[in-house]
């Protein structure tokens, strides 16, 4: 395992192919939905103590939550970066989810139309690592399972790293091949930034 896992604060985000007809936004309450840790989340990650690339993966079960309460925009909490309140936290379907009611003055608008329209759709959490639980295997890059962790911060971002966490939306019945004209490009990055917790 990297060194100093556990001295830093870490952040992912997450982005996935969505219906546009699926989505389950409150246009009257400003309330969209968040998939903040999917079920299959795992993804590289490099380790810039040790020069190396490792996977890691989050366990959804692991998740503390008491410490997110405000939505900001790229990562970088301040009081003019607040564009809305974090509710309803929960582990649902094996999936780490909340709410966001934004605020209304005129930033925090824009960032949800920008969701309403589906020209956002990604969401990345900041986090401190509790405890993993580290496999190796011969030519394979070590497997990082994170048993425990916190998350601090819930960021609206541009680009994506979980393929399975985004705005959250209700299960499509219709099993049919989707309507490619309704989907949105699907990304997947690394890490946005890590920063020295002291």
């Amino acid at each position: 395992m990297p060194k100093n896992l556990m001295d830093v604060l870490h952040s992912r985000s997450f982005e996935k192919k969505i219906r546009a007809d699926t989505i389950l936004i409150n246009h009257e309450t400003r309330t969209v939905p968040f998939i903040l840790v999917s079920k299959d989340n795992a993804g590289e990650r490099y380790d810039w103590w040790e020069g190396r690339i490792y996977i890691e993966e989050l366990d959804p079960k692991g998740a503390i939550l008491t410490d997110l309460r405000t939505f900001f925009k790229d990562h970088s909490p301040s009081v003019d970066n607040a564009i809305g309140r974090v509710e309803n936290l929960r582990l649902e379907g094996g999936e780490v989810k909340c709410d966001v009611v934004f605020g209304s003055d005129e930033d925090s608008l824009k960032v949800f139309q920008k969701y309403a329209e589906g020209i956002l759709t990604d969401v990345s959490i900041g986090y401190t690592i509790d405890e993993v639980i580290e496999t190796e295997k011969k030519g394979e890059p070590t497997h990082v399972l994170v048993t425990k962790f916190t998350i601090l911060e819930l960021s609206a971002v541009w680009k994506g790293f979980d393929s399975g966490a985004i705005v959250g939306r209700k299960a499509v019945e219709d099993q049919r091949t989707p309507d490619i004209s309704k989907l949105q490009i699907a990304k997947r990055d690394l890490e946005i930034y890590t920063r020295k917790v002291k």
